[in-house]
């Protein structure tokens, strides 16, 4: 199909270039395609990826240009892109402030650190609590395993705090 659309807008200086999605080759349709027609073309033809995938383009030096669906890319031969599924981010709440994780689950070490590392004014020793929608709270451990969702609540206090 693509290479009857090359045939028939011939006059357009459409031209076919060769790239590699996840190394494995993919025929486009030059002069230039959106991040999202790279995807789609590469899903098209058997590229294990999917239309919500993160695209980047394997810059010379080695490091990564995030290509986002709508923006244009010139292509040319053999130019490199990674697509990869999107991190999971959750942002939960540490003693009433925001706090960004990834991933689907953290033990109470990680959920410390992160909020630590995002300026939450605690301790690694501190005890951690998830707050409970009925109103209580259960402690959990460091090695304790949280699935984690939108709107946990938490709070971090110090070992000696009786209150």
């Amino acid at each position: 199909m693509a290479l009857d659309i090359l045939e028939a807008e011939g006059s357009r200086h459409l031209h076919l270039v060769k790239v590699t999605v996840n190394e494995r080759p993919v025929k486009l349709l030059g002069p230039n395609e959106t991040g999202e027609q790279i995807k789609v073309a590469a899903i098209e033809q058997d590229v294990e990826i999917g239309k919500h995938y993160l695209l980047d383009l394997v810059l010379d030096d080695g490091t990564y240009r995030r290509i986002e669906d709508d923006e244009r890319v010139e292509l040319h031969d053999h130019m490199v892109f990674v697509a990869r599924k999107p991190e999971h981010i959750v942002v939960i709440t540490v003693n009433e402030q925001p706090v960004s994780l990834k991933g689907h689950s953290a033990t109470g070490t990680e959920i410390k650190a992160a909020a630590i590392a995002q300026g939450v004014a605690i301790q690694p020793n501190f005890v951690l609590q998830e707050e409970l929608p009925n109103g209580t709270s259960r402690i959990v451990g460091d090695n304790d395993v949280v699935h984690l969702r939108e709107h946990l609540r938490f709070t971090a206090i110090a070992p000696d705090d009786n209150s």
